[in-house]
């Protein structure tokens, strides 16, 4: 298995030095390592401490403008265990794709729309606390093919084909971003049909809202319902977090979301700080509790992270 992930990893540096020696423009590779030591005490039985990896990842991206104002673009994203391995590599967000005045056109995999217009307010995304643990909808899509219009009057349109499993799925969203009373808001609301997830096909409506009160204070709100076309899921939930800037390198953050859609009594909780060292490396945090109406599945989780975050130009 091991040899099989290098062998894999060994194609895929060489097919990025390919397209590294073909595209001779803003070319960058990015990404990031965020490792914690937690404490986990699940159901009934006695607490364990171990080592994770939170969605580590390295990505490579680029794009070159034409003379008529067109941009060709890539993005080639894995997620890596540098724990575990287990998987060694995950493939995230690769596509390829074109930038104008019709605004963005990708085909590749991506996260739908619906994923997306959670923007920021899943304070505890890709840890434990992560809204999936309650949601539908959380998807990254193979197959797709996305179409984002330019922003006009703080209006954004993605609109999203899924040709997974011989089956054709949409996702679709509308944003909006901009002034609302004096501070800076976005709203959102989104739709999935007949987008695959766990061997389902799932119809989802998601509303968002992240509105800051003051320059210190962001409130963020999700109200979502999702059936799928078979009728055995048709649930409804919530999330809302609250984000506390009132020391700038430490915000305080809390989320608490209740949803049936996932397990039956779904409940979520979290409660983190996080410290900013520097723009590319902090360290938090974060207290998470999932509670479920089979106490088995429920669990409580103290993490201590650290992540830092990398991005240098290629070549």
């Amino acid at each position: 298995m091991l040899g099989m992930n290098y062998k894999y990893l060994i194609s895929t540096f060489i097919f990025l030095l390919i397209i590294s020696s073909s595209i001779q423009a803003n070319q960058e590779i990015y990404g990031r390592l965020d490792i914690a030591i937690s404490n986990i005490n699940k159901g009934k039985q006695s607490s364990k401490s171990e080592i994770k990896s939170h969605a580590s990842r390295i990505g490579f991206k680029g794009s070159e403008i034409f003379d008529n104002g067109l941009s060709a673009i890539f993005q080639y994203e894995l997620q890596n265990d540098p724990i575990d391995w287990d998987p060694a590599f995950k493939q995230r967000n690769s596509f390829v794709g074109l930038k104008g005045a019709f605004g963005k056109f990708i085909v590749g995999m991506h996260d739908t729309p619906v994923k997306q217009s959670q923007a920021k307010i899943d304070l505890f995304n890709d840890t434990s606390g992560d809204i999936k643990n309650i949601l539908w909808g959380e998807n990254r899509s193979q197959k797709i093919v996305q179409w984002t219009t330019p922003s006009l009057r703080g209006f954004k349109v993605n609109l999203m084909t899924i040709l997974e499993d011989s089956n054709e799925g949409f996702s679709f969203s509308i944003n909006w971003s901009g002034k609302f009373i004096i501070n800076d808001t976005n709203f959102s609301l989104a739709f999935d049909q007949d987008v695959p997830q766990k061997g389902y096909y799932f119809n989802t409506t998601r509303i968002t809202a992240s509105i800051p009160i003051s320059n210190p204070v962001l409130i963020g709100f999700i109200w979502q319902e999702s059936k799928d076309s078979t009728g055995r899921y048709d649930d409804d939930g919530y999330i809302v977090s609250l984000k506390l800037d009132f020391i700038k390198e430490l915000p305080l953050k809390f989320m608490y979301g209740e949803s049936d859609m996932i397990r039956s009594g779904g409940e979520l909780l979290g409660i983190g700080f996080d410290y900013k060292i520097a723009k590319p490396v902090k360290l938090y945090v974060n207290y998470v509790e999932k509670n479920y109406d089979n106490i088995e599945k429920s669990t409580e989780e103290i993490m201590f992270g650290m992540q830092y975050k990398f991005n240098f130009g290629l070549f």
